[in-house]
């Protein structure tokens, strides 16, 4: 007999100001052909949520996530790769407070959601950097 498994529900938060001027193409595209952060995924991932966090400093976030919790079975958030960029997109004051209010409701995180944050983490691996959630560029008040 062929059991279906539980389907996994993810969500992808990005930034209020890059959606002025990026439609979530590549978000979307990297999640339906299962690539970049999304290559792990079956074909029972569900997409549940894709928006936006807001406005500074993330003030939609929570009430957003409080209503998937609700009513779906959402396991995982990505932070879109627009929050996480230091370029093009506007520079995130807020992505480490925003990262961990998601981890304080129980979520677990995904950092990027298409190729652009692999880019920057493979720069970062070439010059020996490694991420960590001390790390100065999840600290906004470092980028001004």
């Amino acid at each position: 007999m062929n059991e279906k498994s539980a389907p996994l529900d993810i969500a992808i938060v990005r930034c209020e100001r890059t959606q002025e001027s990026c439609p979530g193409t590549s978000c979307l595209t990297s999640f339906q052909e299962r690539k970049h952060t999304f290559q792990e995924y079956g074909p029972n991932t569900r997409l549940v949520g894709f928006f936006s966090c807001g406005g500074c400093p993330g003030r939609r976030i929570f009430r957003l996530l409080r209503t998937l919790k609700e009513e779906t079975n959402i396991k995982k958030i990505h932070i879109a790769s627009c929050i996480l960029k230091e370029a093009p997109f506007p520079k995130c004051l807020h992505k480490k407070d925003i990262i961990d209010s998601i981890k304080k409701l129980g979520f677990e995180i995904v950092l990027g959601s298409d190729n652009k944050w692999e880019l920057e983490l493979k720069s970062k691996k070439d010059n020996k950097d490694v991420y960590t959630d001390a790390d100065p560029i999840l600290n906004g008040s470092d980028h001004w």
